[in-house]
């Protein structure tokens, strides 16, 4: 993933977009946060009525009780961290981003902002603060396999596949059995033609989590990279069933219809994947030039 957002600003705004600008500056959750202490008693009710606000799903009260409670008390971890899973909940990643990073600076356990403030970035498009935010993480705990795989995947999806290999065998050295870690080292396998070596930690996974979707994507496109597509179209269809929304399936799926001269299914599976990516242009240019064969 590794889209690149541009920002333009108009000298004159529409009365219109105007309006809806200073809504949104009136919203609650731009309100400014208390600056003054809170008694005990105050403290307790705002704590409790946002947490309870969240678990209703009441996302923007919720926040205008959490900011009130960090400007109260700025340095107070919680504060920090409840506010930033609001703001996840909200899809503000921007916002969410800055808080995880406050919780970083001020945390005594940094690591509780990890891999959320990574993810926040990369939500927003952003890869490199991605990126720069898991290698953060690692460095805290070297260690720590969750932030190698975080880190790896990260540099996996931007094109840095020498590198991400190089983290999840370091990860695997630590913990063996660490299925993503696999999968993702599996992964960079086949891009790098090293389909056995793909192929032996698939099914050695395949044998411990037989409905993990990412083992069966990883297994099918082994057995479609050998040829055998019949067996791959088995493993894609299972992991398509397990999680539909998971468009690598269809992806694969669509290629191997297109390779056994299956036309409708190839345009079946490109439709699937339309549903959810419109923009996808890859993916409506090869749908055209099918409908154009037919």
């Amino acid at each position: 993933m590794n889209t690149k957002r541009a920002f333009a600003f108009a000298v004159l705004i529409p009365l219109a977009a105007l309006g809806a600008y200073i809504a949104l500056a009136a919203a609650p959750w731009h309100r400014r946060p208390a600056q003054h202490p809170l008694s005990p008693e105050d403290s307790a009710r705002l704590w409790q009525e946002s947490q309870a606000l969240f678990s209703q799903g009441h996302y923007e009260r919720a926040l205008v009780d959490a900011l009130d409670l960090h400007g109260a008390y700025p340095g107070n971890q919680l504060y920090i961290q409840m506010a930033a899973d609001i703001y996840h909940r909200m899809h503000l990643y921007r916002e969410e981003a800055d808080y995880w990073e406050q919780f970083f600076d001020r945390a005594p356990n940094p690591l509780g902002a990890c891999p959320q403030m990574g993810q926040a970035y990369w939500s927003l498009g952003q890869d490199e603060q991605a990126v720069n935010a898991f290698q953060r993480c690692l460095d805290r705990d070297p260690r720590n396999t969750d932030s190698i795989f975080f880190l790896a995947h990260a540099l996996e999806g931007t094109g840095q596949s020498d590198r991400a290999g190089e983290l999840y065998k370091q990860g695997l050295e630590i913990a063996p059995d660490y299925i993503d870690l696999q999968m993702g080292l599996a992964r960079i396998e086949l891009r790098q033609e090293k389909t056995e070596e793909a192929k032996k930690l698939a099914l050695a996974a395949l044998q411990k989590a037989p409905r993990n979707v990412d083992v069966l994507l990883v297994a099918g496109l082994v057995y479609a990279r050998e040829g055998d597509l019949r067996q791959a179209k088995q493993y894609l269809q299972e992991g398509s069933g397990l999680f539909d929304g998971y468009l690598d399936f269809h992806y694969a799926l669509a290629r191997i219809a297109e390779q056994e001269k299956d036309i409708p299914e190839a345009l079946h599976q490109y439709d699937r994947i339309l549903q959810d990516a419109p923009g996808d242009r890859a993916v409506v240019a090869r749908r055209a030039a099918l409908i154009a064969k037919q």
